[in-house]
């Protein structure tokens, strides 16, 4: 069976090796902490080929974008840099995103091959991981999910 499978993955920064919390060391943290990785996966019910397209995206903006059959690995990838624009609409989108605790399932994905996406979001505060069906998003998710969908379809290989 088929389906749109959307996977946000996020890789972020370590901890500080400074000065415990509460002292002059805290703003290092902070700075430290903005770092991000995001994976976003979006697959296809009933489709001929490339089923799936992948995006990786970084907070500083680089980022790749591959399509493959289910189940293979990549058969195309294309690195890319976001506009500062890009970025930014990343960045709100993750700030109203990161409102609600993520449920590991939001609808029923790809149930009736309406496809999922699939999102993972890692920072050095831990990682959240998502599979939303196309027609169930959380209000919170869907300006996340349109602007990533949009980036996907503009860099797509």
């Amino acid at each position: 069976m088929g389906g749109i499978a959307v996977a946000f993955l996020a890789v972020g920064c370590g901890g500080s090796d400074g000065a415990p919390n509460g002292t002059a060391d805290d703003s290092k943290r902070e700075v430290e902490c903005g770092a991000f990785k995001l994976t976003f996966e979006e697959s296809y019910g009933f489709c001929d080929s490339g089923c799936i397209s992948t995006m990786e995206l970084s907070s500083d903006g680089t980022g790749s974008a591959a399509r493959s059959e289910a189940h293979e690995r990549p058969q195309t990838k294309r690195d890319f840099t976001l506009t500062e624009e890009e970025l930014a609409a990343v960045r709100t989108g993750l700030e109203t995103g990161t409102t609600i605790t993520w449920e590991r399932t939001y609808g029923c994905a790809d149930c009736v091959d309406q496809g999922s996406y699939e999102l993972t979001y890692k920072t050095c505060d831990g990682q959240r991981t998502t599979i939303v069906d196309p027609f169930e998003q959380p209000e919170e998710l869907k300006p996340l999910i349109k602007t990533l969908r949009a980036l996907l379809r503009a860099n797509r290989p």
